[in-house]
C-alpha cells in the first residue's frame, strides 16, 4: 500500500514575552528624549542669561555715553532734582504747610539762592584778591618748597623735583601773569543760563513732583510694585534730606572750626578757608586733600620756617579726622555707611564725566543707588557690596 505522508503539525506560536516587573528599569532608550529636552533648556537658559549680561553692560555704556556727551543738558536736571529731595520735606512742615504750594516751593527756591548768593557775595573780595596773588604766593613758596624736598632730591636725583622747585641755576627773577585762557564774558551767559534753569526745575520739581509720582505709581501693574515704589520714593526722599542737611551742618561745624584755628595761627582771610573747607568737605576723601594742600601752600606762603607753614594744613586735617570719624558717625549713625573703596571709585567716574559738579553729585546719586538695591529683592547683592 502506497504509503501516505502524515499531516504537517502547525508550527508553534512563539512564547509571549514576560512583562516587565514593576521593579524592574525601563529601557535605557527611554530616557534620552526627556534628558535631551532637560539639556536643551539648560543651554537656552544659559544663553539668556548670557544675553541679559550683554544687554545690560551694553545699556550701562550708553548710559554713561549719554552722559558724558550730554553733559549741559543733563546735569541742571540732575542738580534740580537733588535740590527739590533736600527741600521736599520742609514744604509740609510749619510754617510751609499752610501755605499754596507754589507759594512755599518760591519761598524755598529764594531762600536757597539768597543764601547761596550772601555766601559768594561775602568770599567774592577775598577770592578775587587770592585769585591775583596766586603767582606771588607760589613765588614765594618755591623756596621753602625746595628746602623741603632738598633731602628727597639728594637721595633719589629724580629729576621731577627739578621740574617742581626749579634749579639752582643762577638767573633772573621774574613773575609772569598770564590772563586766564577762558573768555569770561563768553562763558557769563552760559553759566546763567544753566543757573536758571536750575532754579526753574527746582521750583517745578517742588509744585509737581507729587503728581509725577501719582502718576508714575498708577502705571505699575500690582498693589505691590505700587507700594514698593512709593516707599522707595520716601525712603530716598527722607534718607538724602537727612543725609544732605547733616553733612551741610558737619561741613559748616567743620569750617568754622578752620576758620577759628586760621584766625589764631594768624592766617589772612581766615574766612574764605572757613567757607572754602565747608563747601570742599561736601565731596569725601578728595575735597579735604584738595583743602589740605591749599592751607600747605598758604602756610608757606605766610610763614617763614617749615614747620610753622605746615600748622594750617596739620591743624585741618585734625579737625576734619574728628568730623568724620567722630561727628558725624554720631549723627547718622551706621544706617547710611557705604564702602570707602566704592565712594572713591564712584568719584573717581564721576569726576572724570561731570568734572567737578560730578563730585559734587556722586555721593547723593550713590545714596539713592544704595537704597533702591536695598529694597529691590534681585540688587540685594549690589547694597551688601555697597556696605
Amino acid at each position: 500500500m502506497p504509503e501516505h505522508d502524515e499531516p504537517a503539525k502547525p508550527s508553534a506560536a512563539p512564547a509571549p514575552s514576560p512583562a516587565p516587573l514593576p521593579h524592574e528599569a525601563a529601557p535605557a532608550a527611554d530616557d534620552d528624549p526627556p534628558r535631551a529636552a532637560l539639556s536643551a533648556h539648560a543651554q537656552r537658559l544659559a544663553a539668556l542669561q548670557a544675553n541679559s549680561r550683554l544687554l545690560g553692560t551694553l545699556v550701562l555704556s550708553v548710559v554713561l555715553y549719554t552722559c558724558y556727551f550730554a553733559s549741559s543738558l543733563i546735569l541742571p536736571v540732575v542738580l534740580a532734582a537733588f535740590f527739590a529731595m533736600l527741600l521736599s520735606p520742609l514744604i509740609t512742615r510749619y510754617p510751609l504747610r499752610w501755605l499754596p504750594r507754589g507759594l512755599a516751593a518760591l519761598l524755598l527756591v529764594a531762600g536757597l539762592l539768597g543764601s547761596l548768593g550772601a555766601v559768594g557775595v561775602f568770599v567774592a573780595k577775598p577770592a578775587s584778591d587770592w585769585a591775583r596773588k596766586v603767582p606771588f604766593v607760589m613765588r614765594e613758596a618755591a623756596p621753602k618748597l625746595r628746602a623741603m624736598v632738598q633731602p628727597l632730591r639728594e637721595a633719589s636725583r629724580a629729576s621731577v623735583f627739578d621740574d617742581l622747585t626749579g634749579d639752582d641755576e643762577p638767573g633772573p627773577d621774574e613773575v609772569v601773569v598770564r590772563p586766564p585762557r577762558t573768555d569770561l564774558v563768553s562763558a557769563t551767559p552760559r553759566v546763567l543760563g544753566s543757573l536758571l534753569a536750575v532754579l526753574l526745575l527746582t521750583f517745578s520739581f517742588l509744585v509737581y513732583g507729587d503728581d509725577v509720582l501719582r502718576k508714575l505709581l498708577m502705571l505699575r501693574r500690582t498693589r505691590a510694585q505700587k507700594r514698593l515704589t512709593a516707599e522707595i520714593v520716601q525712603q530716598i526722599q527722607s534718607d538724602l534730606s537727612r543725609y544732605m542737611l547733616t553733612i551741610t551742618a558737619t561741613s559748616v561745624v567743620l569750617g568754622a572750626a578752620t576758620a577759628g584755628l586760621l584766625w589764631y595761627l594768624g592766617v589772612g582771610d581766615p574766612l574764605l578757608w572757613g567757607v572754602l573747607a565747608a563747601a570742599l568737605n561736601l565731596t569725601p576723601f578728595v575735597g579735604p586733600l584738595i583743602m589740605s594742600l591749599l592751607l600747605a601752600l598758604v602756610g608757606l606762603s605766610e610763614f617763614d620756617t617749615i614747620g610753622a607753614a605746615l600748622l594750617p594744613a596739620a591743624g585741618f586735617l585734625v579737625l576734619h579726622a574728628i568730623e568724620s570719624n567722630v561727628l558725624t558717625p554720631q549723627v547718622l549713625g551706621r544706617t547710611m555707611r557705604i564702602n570707602p573703596l566704592a565712594i572713591i571709585l564712584w568719584l573717581m567716574l564721576w569726576g572724570w564725566l561731570w568734572g567737578a559738579i560730578g563730585l559734587l553729585v556722586a555721593v547723593p546719586m550713590l545714596v539713592c543707588l544704595k537704597i533702591v538695591a536695598s529694597r529691590v529683592e534681585a540688587w540685594q547683592g549690589w547694597s551688601r557690596l555697597l556696605e
